[in-house]
């Protein structure tokens, strides 16, 4: 059992290190508003992961990768990611200082964008309703539904390391880096984060053709 939970926390590891629009995200905040609004980021993607895990359990897998809902996972991704790279550009713009934030409003929009990345990330739903929808039948039937359960939990909990992770570390390497240096970083995330809108875009175009094409 010990091993079958480690295997577990692992797989969650390795959903969650690959860069991708959420780890970026969470980088640029931690840099630019500090540890809690980057951590809320990774809160606000766990959510979503959660939902997706939960319509899992209650069957809804096939639904979710159909061509049409694939279409317009990709197109939301590709407004949404796009919309945010501009935010992150003008941002970078804009501020002369880069400090911490800990309004309210800023901890709920951080949710909010972490929430929205995870949902609008069609690799996501490959993810939950491929790689783990076929683990979870796999551990189904092998074990009873609470172990199963304890398992699902357990890929949380490599998640949120590796989130702690992202959060701590993009927090305290802006104490040693100097304004411009943090300015091209914000740059950066800027250019990623479009590079991932542009490419869910070109994906929602592909698929678009393809059910053009079927009809």
């Amino acid at each position: 059992m010990v091993i079958v939970i480690i295997k577990q926390i692992v797989l969650g590891l390795s959903l969650a290190a690959p860069v991708g629009p959420i780890n970026i995200e969470m980088i640029k905040r931690g840099m630019f508003q500090g540890f809690w609004s980057s951590w809320l980021i990774g809160i606000g993607a766990m959510t979503a992961d959660f939902l997706f895990m939960l319509l899992v359990y209650l069957g809804f897998g096939r639904f979710l990768l159909e061509p049409l809902i694939q279409l317009l996972m990709y197109s939301f991704g590709f407004v949404f990611l796009t919309y945010l790279a501009m935010v992150t550009f003008q941002s970078a713009k804009i501020k002369s200082t880069f400090q911490e934030d800990f309004s309210r409003t800023s901890f709920g929009q951080s949710f909010r964008v972490g929430f929205f990345i995870a949902l609008a990330n069609p690799i996501n739903i490959v993810f939950w309703f491929g790689v783990y929808g076929s683990a979870l039948s796999e551990i189904a039937s092998q074990v009873e539904v609470t172990k199963a359960l304890l398992y699902s939990l357990c890929i949380f909990i490599g998640i949120i390391l590796w989130n702690l992770n992202i959060a701590f570390t993009s927090h305290f390497s802006r104490n040693i880096c100097s304004q411009r240096w943090m300015e091209k970083m914000i740059y950066c995330a800027g250019i990623l984060l479009l590079g991932y809108g542009i490419y869910f875009g070109y994906n929602a175009f592909l698929l678009l053709i393809e059910i053009r094409a079927s009809l």
